[in-house]
């Protein structure tokens, strides 16, 4: 009887889910840091592809809001809005210089984004995903009414912040994040989660080893009121870059020294970030699972193989966030 059993199991697996025209719950995602931290690269990380403006300065200027839908298609669609709450343009097709555009105009208030987002094809809810200003620009006051305005609408979700691992605890983070933690106080029902990105670019040559930082960044979040903080270090330029590639879009020269550079590093230990982030066992071990697969033996090669890059992916923390979304919302 055992084969039956194991064929009724496959074929209920095939059956269709209940209430299959039931839509899914709306989950916010308020992504917020510091100017300069890599808010906006990890962002384009989650999309694989340079559509929101990054720069080494302030580069989000307003409230950006990017609504997944099921539609498996190409193109992102987007309207601005003025601060009247008038549509300022529609786009049917939306592209980086465009949306550099509406975020540099002072008509612009927010933008609205909407397509298919490849990292949440098979997610139990549908995320929308708010980048919000740096709100210490200290040229710029309406960022941080801009910031407080996206968490007040955020009623509940999850807020990703970003801090950046080279610029440990600064007084900007502190006031911002004294802000947040006021805010989650008053709501309860949302959860907050810490990227600390550009570990890359530590010096373990003078002592900045990841597992320091990633105990340094838990002391100094404890001490702010955050207790048992769930922290995933990350390289999220890195892994944008990775997934460029996988998706055969053109990069830098510079962008490619960096990523094979990285990649030596991630052939001497694929477990380094997986091993030191504060996240639950059952993320660890499915992340580990996945960085155990087998992949072709190019550790003399500066060459980058797909399956490689996969690989380097779930290395890099961008797949750690997307399983902790996947798993916790």
């Amino acid at each position: 009887m055992a084969p039956l059993k194991i064929r009724i199991k496959r074929k209920n697996k095939k059956q269709p889910p209940r209430n299959p025209g039931r839509p899914l719950t709306k989950v916010n995602i308020l992504v917020a840091a510091t100017m300069s931290a890599g808010k906006t690269s990890l962002i384009n990380a989650l999309l694989g592809t340079d559509l929101l403006w990054s720069a080494n300065e302030a580069a989000t200027a307003t409230i950006t809001r990017i609504h997944h839908n099921n539609r498996d298609e190409k193109v992102i669609r987007g309207i601005s809005f003025t601060w009247e709450g008038e549509s300022h343009q529609i786009a049917e097709a939306v592209d980086n210089q465009l949306l550099h555009a509406w975020n540099a105009s002072p008509h612009v208030k927010h933008i609205e984004l909407s397509g298919h987002l490849s990292a949440f094809a098979n997610s139990r809810f549908m995320p929308v995903i708010y980048d919000t200003p740096g709100a210490n620009n200290s040229q710029d006051s309406t960022h941080a009414l801009l910031l407080k305005e996206a968490l007040n609408e955020c009623d509940d979700g999850i807020i990703i912040y970003v801090l950046n691992a080279t610029q440990p605890a600064t007084r900007d983070d502190a006031h911002l994040l004294g802000e947040i933690k006021q805010h989650l106080d008053t709501t309860p029902e949302k959860r907050i989660i810490f990227i600390l990105n550009k570990i890359d670019q530590l010096d373990e040559e003078r002592g900045e080893t990841l597992a320091r930082a990633v105990e340094a960044t838990a002391m100094y979040l404890e001490n702010s009121g955050f207790s048992a903080p769930i922290i995933i270090p990350a390289m999220m330029s890195s892994s944008l870059v990775a997934r460029k590639m996988l998706s055969r879009l053109s990069i830098t020269r510079m962008q490619k020294n960096h990523l094979r550079n990285e990649l030596l590093r991630f052939r001497v230990n694929k477990h380094a970030l997986n091993d030191v982030a504060r996240i639950p066992e059952k993320i660890r071990k499915i992340l580990s699972k996945e960085l155990m697969r087998s992949i072709p033996s190019s550790e003399h090669s500066n060459e980058f193989c797909d399956s490689e890059l996969r690989q380097f992916t779930d290395y890099s923390g961008v797949r750690t966030l997307e399983l902790y979304l996947k798993h916790y919302l």
